[in-house]
């Protein structure tokens, strides 16, 4: 019998529950998904935190509802507004050169976990790296010979009235079992494979209200960062722009195709000449409105550079030495709408810019991706005993098994 699992996932503007399982080669059964929109969050502030408990209950009823169970554990995912990471380098002697084990893995995650924060409690540990005598980094250590075992660790922190926050939400919907874990990590899990994260992976979620922008490597997270630029700036800048009630603006910004240039004058003699776009339709209480491209195209663009200017400044200040080489990854319903955003991006950033999604087909939705990834890194731990943080190990045996 499959063993579906309950996760909750705070996107900027809409509050999501999946309830799923594992499915045939390490795809993902949906059985069962609410959603609700709220008001949302930005600078670690709810912003109407009195009708949070009521947003929670209403996504997790819509998804038991469609599931047709009820959820006896919860799964729920830290955005980076609500958490820190911090990178510690540990080390413990094993005595004399032996094989290294899962109890010395633990004892070496557990030697840095050190924090005393009255404000955050622990929810995740991973490695970036591990070395041994020869000092060559790896990312499974168990089974080598060594006389010590040092790492390069990773700790995400979830503030703690954040829990106290979702962990009364989810009291008052019946359910007292509440486990968190890290949305960035894991996105990363799911949306890069083994190879690329050991290189090193860059990641921004761009939401309707803000950015998370994360850096990791090996299984960890190096720099996590939020800034409060969102696909909320574009569809605001067209209303004003144009006069145009949210909504649609909102219409009017999924039309957009950065690429089009309505003033190209075609050859003279060409017998075909091609078809030049110079307006945007959309159709209001069946009525056709139409919107210049070369306005509305500038008005996507001014935002679009401000957004990088935001990346560039986060990237400045975030202290970590990445490899230049590295692309940033984009994903997240704020910016993946409108065609041609993501190479103007590349553009503007002069760098390399690439839209993510998982293989898997039909849920390969960017508004879906952090939720998804939620529910994955949740199904490839075990979930019947231990916790997030005592459990997430044995993932580490199941990447062993595929190299």
């Amino acid at each position: 019998m499959k063993q579906s699992v309950a996760i909750l996932d705070f996107g900027t503007s809409k509050i999501t529950v999946l309830i799923g399982s594992r499915g045939i080669n390490d795809t993902i059964n949906l059985d069962g998904i609410g959603v609700c929109e709220y008001a949302g969050f930005a600078c670690g502030q709810w912003l109407d935190r009195e009708k949070l408990s009521h947003c929670i209950g209403q996504a997790i009823d819509s998804a038991c509802s469609r599931a047709r169970h009820k959820i006896d554990k919860l799964y729920v995912g830290v955005p980076n507004d609500f958490s820190k990471c911090y990178v510690a380098d540990v080390s413990i002697s094993l005595n004399k050169k032996r094989r290294v084990t899962e109890k010395d893995v633990q004892a070496l995650l557990d030697t840095g976990n050190t924090f005393d924060d009255p404000e955050r409690t622990v929810i995740n540990m991973q490695p970036i790296y591990y070395t041994l005598d020869n000092e060559h980094k790896l990312i499974e250590p168990v089974g080598m010979m060594s006389t010590k075992l040092n790492g390069s660790i990773s700790y995400i922190l979830a503030r703690n009235d954040f829990i106290s926050d979702v962990t009364a939400a989810a009291s008052l919907a019946e359910i007292d079992d509440v486990e968190f874990l890290s949305t960035s990590l894991a996105e990363l899990i799911l949306l890069f494979d083994d190879f690329k994260r050991d290189k090193c992976v860059m990641l921004a979620d761009v939401g309707a209200l803000g950015t998370a922008l994360t850096i990791g490597r090996g299984d960890g997270i190096c720099v996590q960062n939020y800034f409060p630029w969102g696909g909320m700036r574009i569809t605001d800048a067209l209303s004003q722009k144009f006069g145009i009630p949210t909504k649609q603006a909102e219409l009017l910004k999924r039309k957009v195709i950065l690429s089009l240039e309505p003033d190209f004058v075609p050859p003279a003699d060409e017998e075909l000449p091609p078809v030049v776009q110079t307006e945007y339709e959309i159709e209001v209480n069946n009525e056709i409105k139409r919107f210049d491209v070369a306005e509305t195209n500038l008005v996507v663009r001014l935002e679009i550079e401000s957004f990088a200017r935001y990346v560039q400044k986060a990237l400045k200040m975030c202290g970590y030495d990445y490899p230049e080489y590295t692309p940033l990854s984009v994903t997240g319903g704020g910016l993946m709408t409108m065609r041609g955003a993501v190479e103007y991006l590349s553009e503007c950033l002069a760098h390399e810019v690439e839209a993510v999604k998982p293989i898997q087909p039909m849920l390969d939705s960017p508004q879906l991706q952090s939720a998804l990834g939620i529910l994955n890194m949740v199904l490839l731990s075990n979930p019947i005993d231990g916790g997030m943080i005592n459990r997430f190990k044995r993932w580490f045996s199941k990447r062993k098994q595929k190299e």
